[in-house]
């Protein structure tokens, strides 16, 4: 059997990677990772597909989506992920149960609340509080950042980035925010209308141990075989005509 990586007869691509060593996935291939792996670990479907989008928009802004995501993933595993979530008045969006917030669930509540008086309005600030790996929010602040005119500024102990219609802010939000959680505030000013970047097909930068553990992740989404299905498997019609 031919075992070059273009063989269509195998799964997947971590066999040829190991460890630490680049393994490349597409956007594409990415969003649909991600997503299997968040279900996986959890997360309701809709939730799964944010996850999905947010690690391929990493992908495309050459930040390591995938490994961000497991890292979350892997810190939430086994917890209730309706405790992960914002509980949202008009200036505070802090989790009451003192749980750092999942990034995806916060993330889409933000972009569903855009319109709303408790939402992310020009001048108005909300204390965030502990959100978990916080680089994972940023996907969903940019396009609501494009999408509404906004300039949305990150604020935490020490430094903040401001998310507005140019990208210059990237790299330092990829130094600063690929961190297990920091404790944020968010403010929003009036911004410049931005159009949609056209972005080249990227391919990630993550490892192939991170694809392993989200595939790891994604297989419990799979049903085992049981002997029923195995007896039910196949064709009851006859081949012969």
């Amino acid at each position: 059997m031919n075992t070059n990586p273009e063989d269509q007869t195998r799964g997947d691509s971590t066999p040829f990677f190991h460890g630490d060593e680049p393994a490349p996935l597409s956007c594409n291939e990415t969003a649909s990772l991600c997503m299997k792996a968040a279900r996986g670990a959890g997360m309701s479907w809709g939730m799964a597909e944010e996850a999905g989008f947010a690690s391929a928009w990493l992908v495309a802004h050459c930040i390591d989506g995938p490994s961000c995501l497991y890292a979350h993933l892997e810190r939430a595993d086994g917890k209730v992920w309706g405790d992960l979530c914002p509980t949202i008045t008009p200036t505070s969006w802090r989790n009451t149960a003192d749980h750092a917030i999942c990034p995806i669930i916060l993330g889409a509540t933000i972009c569903d609340y855009a319109d709303l008086p408790e939402g992310p309005r020009p001048d108005t600030t909300i204390q965030l509080g502990r959100v978990s790996m916080p680089i994972l929010l940023v996907p969903f602040l940019a396009v609501l950042a494009r999408k509404n005119a906004l300039g949305i500024t990150l604020k935490w102990a020490d430094s903040s980035i401001c998310i507005n219609h140019d990208e210059t802010w990237l790299e330092a939000a990829a130094r600063h925010l690929t961190v297990q959680q920091l404790d944020l505030t968010l403010s929003v000013k009036a911004g410049q209308v931005q159009k949609a970047n056209n972005q080249t097909a990227l391919k990630s930068r993550t490892t192939a141990g991170t694809i392993a553990a989200l595939n790891t992740l994604a297989m419990r989404t799979t049903v085992p075989a049981s002997d029923a299905s195995r007896s039910s498997a196949g064709s009851t019609l006859s081949d012969n005509d």
